[in-house]
């Protein structure tokens, strides 16, 4: 009997020490794992880190301004002549008054009356331009979409839409310029150009110039 109840003591502590060096076994494995993910971790932590370091040194591409470059009879202004990089030069239409045109796309997405970020960077650079050349004057912000009916979009008309799109970037300059009288008025369709594209635009017009 005695040599039975031994071989029973004997056999439960080889039972428990396999279960102790079995759970000892597991937890370095998970420490090792744990170990492994920390590391892979902290790589991509310096991956990402470089990768914005490289974007925030990397120069920021400024929006075009649209220059309108020849006079165009039926709108009193300046027929489409493409973009310019030269950051927003005025010219005289044919009403002897200096504009500046920047297209739609630069300034705003489609159907929106929300400056972009980009848009903002061209008006200062169009705002410096008049506080050095047209300090004072007084300002017309102009307002121009293309014919197609508004869709997919919370404004009534194309109208209001072009009235609202003019509102911002008066309200925008108007930070800027505090010297100068500023007013914003939205043509809608009403004086398009030679396409659609170029019809979406905003006019700055320095009046008496």
């Amino acid at each position: 009997m005695a040599l039975m109840v031994a071989a029973t003591l004997t056999g439960c502590s080889k039972s428990k020490k396999q279960q102790y060096d079995l759970a000892l076994q597991e937890a370095a494995e998970l420490r090792e794992r744990n170990a492994k993910l920390e590391s892979e971790n902290r790589e991509r932590d310096i991956r990402l880190a470089d990768l914005e370091n490289q974007l925030r040194s990397q120069p920021v591409a400024q929006a075009p301004v649209v220059i309108q470059q020849q006079p165009q009879g039926n709108s009193g202004g300046w027929s489409n002549g493409g973009y310019a990089n030269d950051g927003g030069d005025f010219h005289r239409n044919t009403n002897g008054e200096m504009v500046a045109e920047i297209a739609g796309e630069v300034l705003f997405d489609s159907g929106s009356a929300t400056l972009k970020s980009t848009a903002k960077r061209t008006l200062d650079r169009i705002a410096g331009q008049i506080r050095s050349q047209y300090n004072g004057s007084t300002i017309r912000i102009e307002g121009h979409t293309d014919s197609d009916p508004i869709r997919k979009s919370k404004w009534a008309s194309n109208d209001a839409l072009s009235q609202a799109r003019a509102e911002a970037v008066r309200t925008y300059l108007s930070q800027k310029l505090s010297n100068n009288r500023m007013s914003a008025i939205g043509f809608g369709s009403t004086q398009p150009k030679g396409s659609k594209a170029a019809s979406r635009r905003v006019e700055i017009v320095i009046a008496g110039a």
